[in-house]
C-alpha cells in the first residue's frame, strides 16, 4: 500500500462510519491486524472461524479470513478481496457474512464462515445485525486467496514466540469518535509527500 498512513486512516474511519458502524459498535472487527497476526490467532481454531480486519492493500477495504484442517493436518487459510465503499453501498456488511458462499468440493455452494473469531456462532453474533432475509437466488461469492501452512511452516510457525498482543480490537466505538472528530478533514485540501 503506498498511500500515506493518515489517507488510509481516514478512509479506514469513513468505511466504519458509513457502512461498518453496527458491526464495529460490537467490536467484532478485530482492525488494524498484521496478515501474519491472523494467521497466528485462527491458525488453532475451529474450521470455519473467520476474523475480519481492515485491509493493508486497498485503500478503505475489510476482508475476512477463515480458517479450515485438512484431515492430514495442514492448515489452509481463505481470505476475501477486501470489501470497499462501493461494495458495500449495495449490501449491509452482516447481510454479506451472513450470505457468503463458496462452492464446495460437491458442487454445493455453502457458507465457510462457522465462528467469528474467537469462537462465537456467527448467526450468534451477526442475527441482531442482518437487515433482509437471506437471498435464495442471488449468491455472494468470491474466489477465496487460498494460503496453506504445510507441516514443515506449521513446525516453523511454532517456534516463533507465542506473545501475540491482546486480539481485543485496538479502539473502542468512544476512542473511534474521538479520533474520527480529530481527523475529520477534507482530503482535498491535503497535500501529501509521496
Amino acid at each position: 500500500l503506498r498511500v500515506g498512513f493518515w489517507m488510509w486512516l481516514d478512509s479506514i474511519l469513513e468505511l466504519i462510519k458509513k457502512h461498518l458502524l453496527p458491526v464495529w459498535n460490537e467490536n467484532y472487527i478485530m482492525g488494524f491486524v498484521s496478515k501474519e497476526m491472523e494467521r497466528a490467532l485462527l491458525k488453532d481454531r475451529e474450521p470455519g472461524t473467520f476474523l475480519l480486519r481492515f485491509s493493508e492493500s486497498h485503500l478503505g477495504g475489510i476482508t475476512f479470513t477463515w480458517v479450515e484442517h485438512s484431515d492430514s493436518g495442514d492448515v489452509k487459510f481463505n481470505s476475501v478481496e477486501p470489501y470497499t465503499k462501493n461494495r458495500l453501498s449495495a449490501l449491509p456488511f452482516a447481510d454479506i457474512i451472513r450470505d457468503y458462499k463458496v462452492i464446495s468440493n460437491g458442487g454445493v455452494p455453502e457458507n465457510p464462515l462457522k465462528f467469528l473469531y474467537p469462537d462465537i456462532p456467527k448467526d450468534e453474533a451477526f442475527g441482531r445485525l442482518y437487515n433482509s432475509q437471506p437471498s435464495k437466488g442471488k449468491m455472494l461469492t468470491s474466489d477465496p486467496i487460498a494460503l496453506s501452512l504445510s507441516d514443515s511452516s506449521r513446525s516453523e510457525a511454532s517456534t516463533t514466540p507465542r506473545s501475540c498482543p491482546s486480539p481485543e480490537p485496538p479502539m473502542t466505538p468512544g476512542e473511534f469518535d474521538m479520533l474520527s472528530e480529530h481527523l475529520c478533514f477534507d482530503i482535498d485540501t491535503v497535500s501529501f509527500l509521496f
